[in-house]
């Protein structure tokens, strides 16, 4: 049984074809948290922003000390607030949609600021 065990030999591997492209390894884009993508709307915005959103707030107390004044009833502890009370309780309630507008707004205005700034007035003729 001496000399039964042959030669080992090694595994084949593919020469490679120059005519055919390389398998790309796919690279998977991670999504950016909550917080990096505040912080990128921040960074990009600035403070218009926050004017965006400080006006989007002063609209809506106005427009519910209005709704107030105008006797649209209120029930809960805002309704028996003070009008001024009853309008910032209101504002609180909707909190989350003015976010909302803030972030689907600011990018708009940030354009239609960029296109007038570019529009500036004509210079006048040379005679």
């Amino acid at each position: 049984m001496v000399g039964m065990m042959g030669t080992v030999e090694p595994p084949v591997t593919p020469t490679p074809n120059p005519n055919e492209t390389p398998a790309t390894t796919a690279v998977t884009k991670t999504k950016p948290t909550l917080m990096e993508r505040l912080q990128d709307f921040i960074t990009r915005y600035g403070m218009l922003a926050i004017v965006v959103h400080y006006a989007i707030f002063g609209l809506c107390l106005a427009g519910f000390a209005l709704l107030i004044r105008a006797g649209f009833n209120v029930t809960g502890a805002a309704g028996a607030a003070g009008t001024f009370a009853g309008a910032y309780a209101a504002c609180q309630v909707i909190k989350i949609p003015r976010f909302a507008a803030t972030f689907a707004l600011t990018p708009l205005i940030d354009r239609l600021i960029r296109r007038l700034r570019n529009k500036g007035p004509a210079e006048p003729p040379r005679s």
